[in-house]
């Protein structure tokens, strides 16, 4: 699994204005499952080292939506019951789209 390194780390949150050493910890457990993330999503095959930048962007902007307080779904006084949306937009998702390779599959 890719462990990115700190000059990684840095230009993810350079992409998100962040400065600080505060999320480093939260930016090195997300970036590589995200990586991973994208890879499926893609139907990609890249090294780390051969990463394209439209996918650098989009995981600096899905950690961005993860560290903050997502949407309110729902929410309940009597026993306290609260429902969060936790998917990513679609404005996230269309950085990966110029990457994305078709799947075929044999007709059965």
């Amino acid at each position: 699994m890719w462990q990115p390194t700190q000059e990684e780390i840095d230009l993810l949150k350079q992409m998100n204005g962040v400065t600080g050493a505060k999320h480093d910890a939260f930016y090195q457990a997300m970036a590589p499952v995200l990586f991973d993330v994208a890879k499926d999503h893609c139907n990609g095959n890249w090294e780390p080292s051969e990463m394209p930048q439209g996918v650098r962007l989009f995981i600096a902007k899905a950690i961005q939506f993860n560290m903050q307080t997502t949407g309110l779904n729902s929410r309940r006084m009597g026993s306290v019951s609260y429902s969060y949306d936790t998917e990513f937009p679609n404005a996230i998702w269309t950085y990966l789209r110029p990457y994305k390779k078709v799947k075929f599959h044999a007709l059965r």
